[in-house]
């Protein structure tokens, strides 16, 4: 009952302020009866509620939080004026930006050399390799989880993640309750793997950094972390079924500079590991020096391939984009007219009643139709399909829901990342060309000043162009497809409890915990809280708080807070960058479907420590 009630309690209040590191201020004044605390405690609630309800309501998890920041650190800098101290707030919000800041540039690293290997089709090859030895789903299934235990300790669980993600997406293809349950298991054997490891997870290397573990003492939580990835991983794998991978391309062969590329990866990785144990530098740092030897490299593809005398994208700015439709003239033909001759592709373009008003050369030359024939009738859709339906100008012009979308393109759609309100779509057509052509479409609605839909403008390129002129290496592509919307996700949630702390609920929640829970409850409660609020900032608030313990209650506590946020999907940056790559697939709910299997696993792997270390639970260090 004690457990219940404390737990209800922190979930009421002030677990948010346990994802913080405390304050650096020195001392700390206590708001936490105030209502500067309460308004900030209730933004941060309302802003984390709908991060599960990401893929319901399409709102990107990091908006809500980025807001919540910005307005919470607004209270505790009005509480503290209230009290005439300004100087606190200051060093207090420095403090949570240097976290950031690590954190970014470490991921920032990662995500780019994870793209940078799609680019040069590693994962691809991987898929092509498990495919073509007749591997059933299910032995997929194991090596990526096995993988994911084994690279994690060194590579850490969220590169691991990303990295056997990529290739449970592309061997699952189409699959997407495989690709789902693969995703899960590979983010509690990331977790469970980075969790005896220093270099596992950055919690790993706080605690490691404070001297609570030395290195080798980690690997006596070996054991409970291998049984917290088995147990659920054994269970869930029933669901999978007998099937076998989608017939594809076997023979993919890895781009020029593959090779080389994941060599630097891992030297990239040795690099981090080395500035942080040798040098004792952020193991940032040594990530942004790894990013140097790809930008380096990148160079010596962009000479291979002949670019001499051009430089990589500005963060992949897209030089390619095929037209903008820009807020027009009230002129509806010339505002049209004025985006059509910006077009160097083939398109054509339609207004509110369907009639073709812009049908350019390039589309006569792709359809061999001629713009008298077309412009000023409805027939743009005959040089594609033998008889009149809707393509994707018209969805785009109708606002049609996504699974209309879904039922022509099948699969091969998306929402355009650089148009407003555009869509992009593939598609075989056997009445183009002589023998049928794959084209990309691109289409998108044309507004007038007043942001009137007035017409709309589709491109139309056939595949091996497009692929051609994108085939190119650029790093700052690589960089500008990073996962953004996790990154600033990390912000917002950094910085809102950050600033809860600052109010003074930290010690409110260390007072709960270790005095009136005792320790080993406590520390099992907090693998469950990480699980809510990602476990770096948990692992920081236990650091900071120093509660008085064994040395076996702080290996407990390194293992809870690894392997807890395997519970919930939000509760590790393994399991929130998978969500990013997989976005629709790997969700929230798919996860949350599993996670008493998963909890199953938690509690025996608690236990097993508990049992196999049991002489190091009343040593005090």
């Amino acid at each position: 009952m004690k457990v219940f009630i404390c737990l209800l309690t922190l979930l009421a209040v002030p677990v948010a302020a346990l994802a913080s590191g405390g304050s650096v201020s020195g001392s700390l004044v206590d708001f936490t009866h105030t209502v500067w605390g309460y308004l900030g405690v209730l933004l941060f609630v309302g802003a984390y509620a709908l991060v599960p309800f990401e893929n319901t309501i399409h709102l990107r998890k990091s908006k809500p939080v980025l807001l919540a920041a910005g307005f919470i650190w607004v209270l505790v800098a009005l509480a503290y004026l209230g009290i005439g101290d300004t100087q606190s707030v200051q060093v207090a919000i420095k403090h949570s930006l240097l976290e950031y800041a690590e954190l970014f540039l470490f991921l920032l690293v990662a995500m780019t050399y994870i793209n940078s290997l799609e680019d040069r089709c590693v994962f691809l090859r991987l898929r092509g390799a498990l495919v073509s030895r007749g591997f059933s789903l299910v032995k997929i299934y194991w090596i990526t989880g096995l993988l994911a235990f084994v690279i994690s300790p060194v590579a850490d669980n969220l590169t691991t993640a990303l990295l056997m993600g990529a290739v449970v997406m592309a061997v699952g293809g189409k699959n997407k309750k495989f690709v789902a349950i693969a995703c899960i298991n590979i983010v509690v054997a990331a977790n469970a793997g980075g969790a005896f490891s220093p270099f596992g997870d950055i919690t790993t290397l706080m605690v490691w950094q404070k001297g609570k573990i030395q290195f080798t003492e980690f690997l006596v939580l070996f054991v409970p972390s291998l049984v917290n990835w088995l147990v659920p991983a054994f269970i869930m794998m029933f669901a999978i079924g007998k099937g076998k991978p989608e017939a594809g391309e076997d023979d993919v062969q890895m781009k020029y500079g593959a090779v080389p590329l994941i060599i630097l990866f891992l030297l990239t990785i040795v690099t981090a590991i080395s500035f942080h144990n040798y040098l004792h530098l952020p193991p940032a740092a040594g990530m942004m020096l790894g990013l140097g030897y790809l930008g380096m490299f990148s160079y010596h593809i962009k000479r291979h391939e002949g670019r001499y005398n051009k430089y990589d994208s500005i963060l992949g700015l897209r030089t390619t984009v095929p037209f903008n439709p820009q807020y027009a003239t009230s002129k509806r033909n010339k505002s049209i007219s004025h985006i059509m001759n910006s077009i160097s592709y083939p398109a054509f373009a339609i207004d509110l009643d369907r009639k073709v008003t812009h049908w350019n050369k390039g589309i006569e030359d792709l359809t061999g139709v001629p713009a008298a024939d077309r412009i000023g009738t409805d027939k743009y859709w005959s040089p594609f399909w033998p008889e009149k339906r809707k393509i994707l100008v018209d969805m785009v012009l109708d606002n049609s829901p996504p699974e209309e979308f879904e039922k022509l393109y099948n699969g091969e759609h998306h929402a355009s990342s650089m148009i407003e309100s555009g869509h992009e779509a593939a598609r075989f057509f056997p009445t183009v060309g002589a023998d049928g052509t794959r084209l990309i479409m691109t289409a998108a609605p044309v507004r007038d000043k007043q942001g009137h839909v007035i017409g709309a403008i589709e491109i139309v390129r056939d595949e091996k162009e497009f692929t051609s002129e994108t085939a190119h290496f650029d790093l700052m592509k690589r960089i500008a497809r990073a996962e953004w919307d996790t990154l600033l996700f990390f912000y917002g949630v950094i910085l809102c409890v950050g600033g809860l702390s600052q109010f003074g609920y930290l010690g409110v929640v260390s007072n709960l915990m270790y005095t009136g829970l005792g320790a080993t409850y406590a520390n099992a409660l907090v693998g469950v809280l990480s699980a809510i609020v990602d476990n770096i900032p948990v692992m920081y608030a236990v650091l900071t708080m120093d509660p008085v313990m064994s040395h076996g209650q702080w290996l407990l506590v390194t293992l809870t807070a690894g392997v807890g946020g395997s519970l919930l999907s939000i509760g590790s940056a393994a399991g929130v960058a998978l969500m990013g790559t997989a976005r629709g697939i790997y969700t929230f709910g798919n996860h949350l479907k599993w996670a008493p299997v998963i909890a199953l696993g938690y509690v025996l792997s608690i236990l097993t420590h508990l049992w196999i270390n049991g002489s190091l639970m009343n040593i005090m260090r």
